[in-house]
């Protein structure tokens, strides 16, 4: 599909490089400033919506809770990490391999670094920066969990190690890895845009692990960061030399992006284990 998209007028790889610099170059600066003043008012008003009583933001998480009650396999199919990656990482690999655009692989890698770097930020952010409380951790919040205490009991005996929700770092690495993808093909990219709102962030409003502008926050921050990076030429020239290095061994490059996309799909969990394994054995 990627090869027959890359071939047609409009689609082209040509033409896409041709976006991806000139959104770069003239767009970009100005989406970015944009999205960072977007975030920040969504942050604040995360900050201050339990006290100022955000009533739209909480209306709306309500009115997609009432959902729940009849469409449960939304959770089951929003949680399974092979359903709702699919298309997406089916994209990132297939634009890959299409061909061997040294250009593009360093817009990739850059994109790659970018939604690393959001990601990060937005469990950072959840930690450090006081927000609002995950809903379905707010008992004030009369959502409807029956549907979910059959379908995944368990949840209740999550450790929430983060009770505050803004913004969802599900939603940022994904929102940008479909970013990444809509640099390089415009169809393709609107397409796991699209499929990343519908099928991973709406649900996890739906089902009270977030308000909507944690989603919309998330949506931000990951495309601010792939713009950003995508606009620093030093980025694109140490992951060229980095390509030029191993151009004779490309195919241990390949073999490290498609390990990083197959844990980037399930949230680095097992870094994060390895990591905290590697902190108890060193204390």
């Amino acid at each position: 599909m990627i090869e027959k998209l890359a071939n047609q007028p409009g689609g082209t790889f040509t033409g896409s490089m041709v976006l991806a610099d000139g959104m770069t170059k003239k767009a970009a600066p100005a989406l970015i400033i944009a999205a960072a003043a977007i975030f920040g008012f969504l942050f604040f008003s995360a900050r201050f919506s339990q006290a100022a009583g955000s009533s739209w933001d909480r209306d709306l998480l309500l009115w997609l809770n009432s959902f729940a009650a009849s469409h449960g396999y939304l959770w089951e199919l929003a949680n399974n990490s092979l359903f709702r990656g699919f298309p997406v990482l089916f994209s990132l690999v297939a634009l890959w391999f299409a061909d061997d655009s040294r250009e593009r692989r360093c817009r990739m890698l850059a994109g790659f670094l970018a939604t690393c770097v959001a990601t990060v930020l937005s469990v950072w952010i959840q930690f450090h920066l006081a927000t609002h409380t995950r809903p379905l951790l707010d008992p004030a919040i009369p959502l409807n969990m029956a549907e979910l205490d059959i379908i995944d009991p368990q949840w209740r005996f999550v450790d929430w190690g983060r009770r505050d929700s803004f913004p969802s770092d599900t939603a940022t690495l994904f929102f940008a890895f479909a970013t990444v993808i809509f640099l390089e093909n415009r169809l393709v990219g609107l397409f796991c845009l699209l499929w990343v709102a519908v099928i991973i962030a709406v649900p996890r409003v739906i089902f009270g692990w977030h308000y909507p502008t944690d989603i919309v926050g998330s949506l931000v921050l990951g495309l601010a960061c792939v713009l950003l990076f995508n606009t620093v030429p030093y980025l694109r020239t140490l992951f060229e030399r980095t390509l030029i290095l191993f151009e004779s061994r490309m195919y241990i490059v390949h073999a490290l992006v498609v390990i990083f996309l197959i844990e980037a799909s399930g949230l680095f969990l097992s870094l994060q284990k390895l990591g905290k394994t590697l902190v108890r054995l060193s204390g």
